[in-house]
């Protein structure tokens, strides 16, 4: 069971590492949370949030001679998961359906996408 929160800022960067498939070394980080979240982090607030990562379980730095690379120790649908389920329980007292009408009453769905909503409903049944 996941206990930690990550914070906005570690959730950018997981969501970096998630989204490679080899482990990456601090510079590709940088690199690639600076140009796909336009941010402009240097180096050493970086590795701050990779530090927290390992301390929360979620990252295993290993060094190679100088350089240290990043391995997820929690996969990304394990968070989404959890973070999903949170969500509803908090926003909807506990029921999907009742999440799911706030969600609709506040959000202009249009045709294609309802229809796609419904066939997802309708295959869970399956």
């Amino acid at each position: 069971m996941l206990k930690n929160e990550l914070t906005n800022a570690e959730l950018l960067v997981m969501k970096c590492i998630w989204d490679t498939p080899k482990d990456l070394v601090l510079s590709e980080i940088v690199t690639m949370v600076n140009d796909r979240y336009h941010k402009d982090w240097k180096p050493q607030t970086v590795s701050t949030y990779l530090a927290h990562l390992v301390q929360k379980g979620f990252l295993k730095m290993t060094r190679n001679g100088k350089i240290y690379t990043y391995h997820p120790l929690v996969m990304e649908v394990d968070y989404r998961t959890k973070e999903m389920n949170n969500f509803v329980n908090f926003w909807g007292g506990g029921s999907p359906s009742e999440f799911l009408s706030a969600f609709f009453g506040s959000n202009d769905i249009d045709s294609k996408e309802l229809e796609q909503i419904r066939d997802l409903i309708d295959g869970m049944g399956k």
